[in-house]
């Protein structure tokens, strides 16, 4: 991005993409389902995060940010001309159809782009390190309300750095005082403790979502549990299986909606992949058509209690 506005050239969400997979596939396994991804124009990525506790699944979107003095806009609710719906209702339905979290790649460009608008109580103007780590970050696509995001301050409020992403959050979550009492055991836990590896994944998304929850929150709702997934805890399956029903003002359970995609062990698909013992064309051929491949993350994981 930076290279693109220095000789004066317009970085799109394909070109940009492209990149970062290239990049990413040194230190992770790609799959790319090379004749949609030339296909098609915004396609959309899965992307898992694996160690050796669990995986954390999502369906990834890119979005680049346009800065306009001090207003960012994406383009989040965009449609193109030809096309039956909004890329971000494809986003959405392909998501749910492979339980993984919708989420944007938000392409940021430079710190020079951006005016290096303040990042974090640590911002230091120019040449601030953590703005250079902000060229390319993750949010959620329920936080992705194009009438609130549209500036730098509700663009890192909602997002992080994909270079954060499985660091440790180094706070409890914030929660309003009426779901407190709702939570089951293991998942108070997960939320008031530190975690690493894919379960740091998993916080990251769900403490962005929990701010925002908490930023809109006005009197205490009545709140029911929802009633386990099944009977018996599935080892193989979503680490948590019951959440406050909760829905926010986005009218969904954010907590179902963040956290089913944290899984005891990764799909078999995705195992495949990581094997190698993969036909592309009969995993493609069950994949969503917006999907133009797979990216698996490996994380190295050293346990909290240890370090």
């Amino acid at each position: 991005m930076v290279a693109c506005e220095q000789a004066g050239l317009r970085w799109n969400e394909t070109s940009i993409t492209e990149i970062v997979v290239s990049r990413a596939a040194r230190g992770v396994t790609v799959v790319p389902f090379t004749q949609r991804a030339e296909a098609l124009s915004g396609a959309d990525w899965v992307w898992w995060w694996v160690d050796a506790m669990g995986a954390y699944g999502m369906l990834v979107q890119a979005k680049r940010v346009t800065v306009t003095g001090t207003e960012w806009s994406f383009g989040f609710d965009y449609q193109s001309k030809h096309a039956t719906r909004r890329q971000r209702e494809n986003l959405r339905s392909a998501a749910k159809s492979l339980d993984l979290l919708p989420v944007y790649a938000l392409y940021l460009g430079s710190g020079v782009y951006r005016g290096w608008e303040p990042c974090c109580e640590n911002h230091m103007n120019e040449g601030c390190y953590e703005c250079i780590k902000r060229s390319v970050s993750l949010m959620p696509e329920l936080l992705a309300e194009q009438l609130i995001v549209n500036d730098a301050v509700s663009t890192y409020e909602r997002s992080v750095a994909i270079e954060d992403l499985w660091d440790s959050p180094q706070s409890e979550s914030m929660l309003i005082p009426a779901l407190r009492p709702q939570l089951a055991p293991e998942l108070a836990e997960f939320l008031n403790e530190e975690q690493d590896g894919t379960r740091a994944v998993a916080r990251q998304m769900i403490d962005r979502v929990l701010r925002a929850r908490a930023g809109v929150f006005g009197a205490a709702p009545t709140i029911a549990v929802n009633p386990p997934r099944s009977g018996e805890h599935d080892r193989l399956g979503p680490v948590f299986n019951d959440f406050p029903a909760d829905t926010g003002h986005w009218g969904i359970n954010y907590f179902d909606y963040t956290l089913a995609p944290l899984r005891h062990a990764p799909p078999s698909y995705v195992i495949d992949v990581m094997s190698g013992a993969i036909d592309v064309e009969h995993l493609a051929s069950e994949m969503p058509e917006n999907v133009a491949g797979i990216v698996v993350v490996h994380l190295p994981q050293q346990r909290v209690n240890e370090k």
